[in-house]
This record gives C-alpha cells, structure tokens and sequence, in this order.
C-alpha cells in the first residue's frame, strides 16, 4: 500500500473527512468542489455523494459475537421461612384468631397483614415484625396466602402506606402511624 493522503473539511461542523490513496482523495475532493460551487437549493439536493473506499483500502467491520439465544424462565420467589411466635395469647392478651376475630380485615390481604402486624407490635410489644412471621399466622390462622407475600406486602407499602420496611433491618416492617390508625381505629368497618 502506498502512502495515505486525508482531507478533512468543516464547514461549520459539515464535516467531511477522506483517507485513502492521493488519487481517492482528490477524485472525492474535487466532487465536493463542484457541489460547494452550485447555488444553494441544488448544494442540498446532491450534498449526499455515495463515497466508496477502493478494495485495497475496505476495511473489514470487527466481527460480532455470536447473539446468544436466552430463553425465559420464570423465577420463583425466595421461600419465606416461618418465624413463630405466640399467637395464643394469655388472660391479658388475646389470641391472634380473636384478635383477627374482632377486627374483621376482610379478605384484602393488606388489611389481614396490617392486623397481622398490629398484634404483633402493639399486643406482644415487638418493635417491628417479619415475613416469616407473616407466613407463620397465614398458616396457622389457616388463611389463604398469597403467592408472592413479599411482593404483596411491597405493593401494599406503597398503595395504602399502612406498613414500612423497618429502617434498621430491611427484613422487618413496622406499621407506619396511618397503619397503627387503620387498625386500632377503623376496624372493625362498620356495616
């Protein structure tokens, strides 16, 4: 290969930029001439010359890698271990199927969890609970439980702002005052 000659034009960031053989360079360069010379309406009509490098001078795009087929799979969530706790009470405290008794949440899972979490907090004085405890009174209280707990709890968080990721430890909750509110004082619904 001979040696490489390169122009480079600007025109106001127009930018043209050749490199190649003198011959190539200069048979491009005097093609721009021409259109730079026409008046303006045929400059843009003819401004977009096809410039083919010459074979000696092509350079071969990098090859790509192989596109790798992924096929979908369906991630099951992590499995929630059962923490215990006393959901049978004592004389002074009720047992959490009383408890969920008298304050009737209905069928929305974000009521029976709140609930859930009330008693926990404010009848056995914990200060946050877990979904392992969660799990725990869903089996026990023999209540249908939702596939996705997590998530559930997650989008209940954020639509109705009863319950909150503890700030401390992201695998606890704590009921946030509106929860606290909702539970000791709007349930049972009234009919």
């Amino acid at each position: 290969m001979g040696e490489i000659t390169k122009a480079k034009i600007n025109l106001i960031e127009g930018t043209i930029e050749l490199e190649g053989s003198e011959s190539f360079v200069t048979k491009y360069l005097n093609e721009f001439k021409e259109i730079l010379r026409k008046p303006e309406s045929k400059k843009r009509e003819e401004i977009t010359p096809i410039i083919e490098m010459p074979p000696t001078e092509k350079k071969t795009p990098p090859k790509k890698a192989p596109i790798k087929k992924t096929t979908s799979t369906k991630k099951s969530a992590a499995k929630i271990s059962i923490e215990r706790f006393d959901i049978h009470g004592n004389g002074d405290i009720p047992s959490l199927a009383d408890y969920i008794e008298e304050k009737k949440p209905g069928n929305g899972n974000g009521n029976i969890i709140a609930v859930i979490g009330h008693y926990i907090t404010e009848k056995l004085n914990q200060e946050s609970f877990s979904v392992g405890q969660i799990e725990y009174a869903y089996k026990m209280l023999k209540i249908k439980r939702p596939n996705h707990l997590r998530q559930i709890m997650t989008n209940e968080k954020n639509n109705r702002d009863l319950f909150e990721p503890n700030t401390e430890d992201s695998s606890k909750w704590q009921l946030t005052r509106s929860g606290e509110i909702f539970v000791s004082e709007q349930l049972p619904a009234e009919s």
